[in-house]
């Protein structure tokens, strides 16, 4: 048995086992993914995620010290890791050896938005992206499943084509 075999085997029994436990307990589909952030110095941020500490920065012609990616590139990121993930998770479940998974992703922003120079919205204007899958599956219906579930069951995709509901307020500290 190939290591990429076996590999993906072990992917397809953990997420059955997941899917399992989630029929058995509907609820236990409901989950909550928290982080914490503070810039300490400049504009760089430590991003604590469970047991992962990452650095956000800005580059040096926004005002950073290039020590990091910024928040739009983690985002850019994001979307590229949850590509690849959706499809490796789900090509187990299809039965299709993955070699490799590669995203490029590109988002444009008008800086006028978050310099407040105008009232140009600050967020991305548009996100492209480009994925290639490495494999040896030749049935074109399960390779057109997976482009389908890559799709449809991404996450992170999901988040960015979609109003997502977010609350929060500022609190100052004197």
């Amino acid at each position: 048995m190939s290591t990429i075999t076996t590999e993906n085997k072990n992917i397809e029994s953990q997420i059955a086992q997941t899917v399992a436990g989630i029929k058995d307990n509907t609820a236990a589909a409901e989950v909550t993914f928290d982080i914490f952030s503070k810039i300490d110095k400049g504009l760089q941020a430590s991003v604590k995620a469970r047991d992962f500490e990452f650095i956000a920065d800005e580059p040096e012609n926004l005002g950073g010290s290039n020590q990091g990616p910024n928040p739009v590139e983690y985002i850019l990121g994001a979307l590229a890791a949850c590509q690849e993930i959706t499809i490796k998770a789900h090509a187990s479940q299809l039965d299709i050896d993955i070699e490799s998974v590669e995203v490029q992703a590109e988002g444009d922003i008008d800086l006028h938005g978050f310099l407040g120079l105008s009232d140009e919205r600050p967020g991305f204007k548009s996100i492209t992206y480009q994925t290639e899958i490495e494999t040896n599956e030749q049935d074109t219906a399960k390779l057109k499943r997976l482009e389908e579930i890559s799709n449809s069951n991404c996450p992170v995709l999901d988040i960015i084509q979609n109003e997502t509901p977010v609350s929060g307020e500022t609190q100052f500290v004197v």
